[in-house]
């Protein structure tokens, strides 16, 4: 029967240690194990090893390793349970060393879902602009259960969201420049860009509300003429006669979200300049 005959540290692994067997007369490499399996299993100079000893030995070093690793992917960032075990298929560990790893992980705390999807909730409203809906997506693809996201996002109710709002529309506010767009444009823009941030529509027609009282007919006609100028310089080009250029250009801005009105009035003045 094989005999530990020497024990070893490794260089670039402290905490492993190689194991040396002494079989039929000849000394040679057996194995290499974790520092807590070599102290769980009494391995000393002397000792004999069968064969089902070593395999079991194996066994518990190979669940050592995943759950070293388990704790290493831990050391980046807060995991679900979920991305744990993803990441452990990946690293193509054994099922039942995953199953024990994230046992152990969920008992001493290292892994608790209800902790992370709330630290991961903090995390993205402070570093980014999004809402409650995105969020709670984000956290159904990491496998947290709907009990754990609604507790982490109780305080993000709508309230919350339209503060939010104000406070984005606020600087946009604050950095436009030439108003290019017509007010029904620039809603539907918004609304769009909004609901795929992940805030409600009920947040969201609030602003939109707030927006339409907000804007005045001068930011209408200067959005007008800057469309309109856009496309005189296309359509002129286009549509040489001058009933068919009028009426092209009148549609295409009725469409761009100005008022029938406001299209033909804008279109009729420049109309006549070109005449003069």
């Amino acid at each position: 029967m094989p005999t530990i005959s020497k024990i070893t540290v490794q260089k670039k692994a402290k905490q492993r240690y190689n194991i040396y067997v002494l079989d039929r007369q000849i000394e040679r490499y057996s194995f290499s194990v974790d520092e807590d399996i070599l102290i769980n299993y009494n391995l000393r100079k002397g000792m004999e090893l069968d064969e089902a000893a070593m395999k079991e030995i194996a066994e518990a070093d190979e669940a050592k390793k995943t759950f070293h690793l388990a704790v290493h992917y831990l050391s980046f960032r807060m995991r679900s349970e979920k991305e744990m075990k993803e990441y452990l298929v990946k690293k193509e560990r054994e099922e039942s060393h995953i199953s024990q790893a994230i046992q152990r992980l969920n008992s001493e705390g290292l892994i608790d879902d209800l902790a992370f999807s709330h630290a991961f909730v903090r995390s993205k409203v402070n570093q980014g602009f999004i809402g409650p809906t995105k969020l709670k997506q984000q956290l159904y693809e990491k496998g947290v259960a709907e009990k754990h996201i609604e507790s982490a996002l109780s305080e993000y109710d709508v309230e919350w969201e339209i503060n939010r709002l104000q406070r984005w529309k606020d600087k946009q506010d604050r950095k436009s420049g030439i108003v290019k767009d017509s007010k029904q444009q620039q809603l539907k823009k918004w609304q769009t860009q909004l609901m795929t941030k992940g805030f409600s529509y009920e947040a969201i027609s609030q602003l939109m509300r707030t927006f339409t009282d907000e804007k005045n007919n001068e930011e209408e006609r200067e959005a007008l003429a800057y469309q309109g100028e856009k496309l005189f310089r296309t359509y002129k080009k286009r549509y040489t006669e001058p009933f068919e250029l009028k009426q092209k250009m009148i549609q295409a801005l009725y469409r761009k979200g100005f008022s029938f009105d406001d299209c033909k009035a804008y279109v009729d003045e420049q109309m006549r300049g070109m005449s003069e």
